[in-house]
């Protein structure tokens, strides 16, 4: 089975997405309010577990239906670029630890980059490549 752009992208945003939780576990300091607590956790720990569904689909040789692709690579693209939005706006104004503040902002850009390669990705499903 050749690996097309399309797996290549799901693997980038299944290590994206690993990063991003990483970051979170080491920058994670319980001031956030709770609801964007439960989105940037949800849209990290979440999107781990759907893209190690959608990969182990692919590996068997049961990919997964485009219209559902492109709807779990739209709600992933709105949840990394909010939980971004979120945490850099947090850690934006946080007086804390200096080391805890520029993992807080990689955290954050890491996860709107991770947004924008979901939105590819969904763009590249429709087009069907």
């Amino acid at each position: 089975m050749a690996i097309s752009r399309v797996h290549f992208l799901k693997f980038l945003e299944l290590a994206l997405a690993i990063i991003c939780l990483a970051l979170h576990y080491h920058s994670q300091t319980g001031s956030s309010s709770f609801h964007e607590l439960m989105i940037i956790s949800a849209a990290f720990g979440g999107y781990i577990v759907i893209l190690v569904g959608i990969l182990t689909g692919i590996f068997t040789g049961q990919p997964i239906n485009k219209r559902i692709d492109i709807f779990y690579s739209l709600v992933g693209c709105a949840l990394f670029i909010a939980a971004g939005s979120f945490v850099i706006q947090y850690f934006d104004g946080y007086y804390g630890s200096k080391e805890t503040r520029n993992i807080g902002l990689s955290k954050g850009a890491m996860a709107i980059i991770t947004g924008v390669v979901f939105l590819v990705d969904s763009v590249l499903s429709f087009r069907g490549e």
